[in-house]
């Protein structure tokens, strides 16, 4: 088994950081899996940076890298990854959505593949929610145009367009940290997939039974917030759409 630096950026998880950081330990160990874990605090307004301070004192291989203030979840991300020592690395959100399918992303690495992403939109992939509310029915409306242009103008090199959800699993190319990325906020992992299909690189999407969160950072009726996020998306199509 090869060895990973798992990035994961942090925002507000005072409630859960612990549990969820020591589930992750217990799946990794059981797979014997030589790993470090860089997370990233974004400014957080709990207590989530003392939480995060405290595990690591105690274990060598986790890293605590902070922001001051709140930046984006892309800068975060890009921080980490800048911190991290191994060729393969992990991204997941803190909260470890698609848990059941890391084991899924690891294998695939291991293989003959550079890129490899968790995706709701080809088939095989299943909405497990029988019942959903307002927010996430317009949460799936929204990430549904984001991935229609991801495919339409972007030409993106993957099935459905689906970009956006918070597990993938890469290995880093020469001169990574030298890479100028457009995101800070939100689009981090579209710009991934796009520069890695632009040098013609592997991307294997893994199918994945998943769940439509009911709150997030993000707030749809946040008309500011989602205006710079608007802005971000057309500045990355302005940088990468295909002339």
């Amino acid at each position: 088994m090869n060895n990973y630096s798992f990035v994961i950026p942090c925002f507000n998880c005072a409630n859960f950081i612990k549990k969820k950081i020591w589930k992750l330990e217990k799946k990794l160990k059981k797979n014997k899996a030589k790993y470090e874990l860089i997370l990233v605090d974004d400014g957080s307004l709990d207590n989530t940076l003392q939480i995060l301070t405290q595990i690591s004192l105690k274990k060598k291989n986790i890293k605590v890298v902070k922001n001051k203030n709140n930046i984006g979840k892309s800068y975060s991300t890009i921080k980490g990854i800048k911190k991290s020592k191994y060729k393969n690395v992990i991204l997941i959100d803190c909260d470890l959505p698609y848990f059941k399918s890391l084991e899924k992303i690891i294998k695939s690495l291991n293989e003959d593949n550079d890129l490899v992403i968790i995706n709701r939109r080809i088939k095989g992939s299943n909405l497990e929610q029988k019942k959903i509310n307002i927010y996430q029915i317009l949460r799936f409306i929204i990430g549904s145009i984001i991935a229609f242009l991801n495919l339409k103008i972007l030409n993106l090199k993957v099935t459905g367009g689906d970009s956006q959800a918070g597990l993938k699993g890469f290995k880093k190319i020469k001169n990574f940290n030298n890479l100028d990325f457009v995101s800070k906020k939100f689009f981090f992992d579209l710009e991934l997939i796009l520069i890695y299909s632009k040098k013609k690189l592997k991307i294997k999407s893994i199918r994945t039974d998943y769940t439509i969160p009911s709150a997030s950072t993000i707030k749809i009726l946040n008309f500011s917030k989602n205006f710079v996020i608007l802005t971000e998306y057309f500045k990355i199509i302005k940088k990468y759409k295909e002339r």
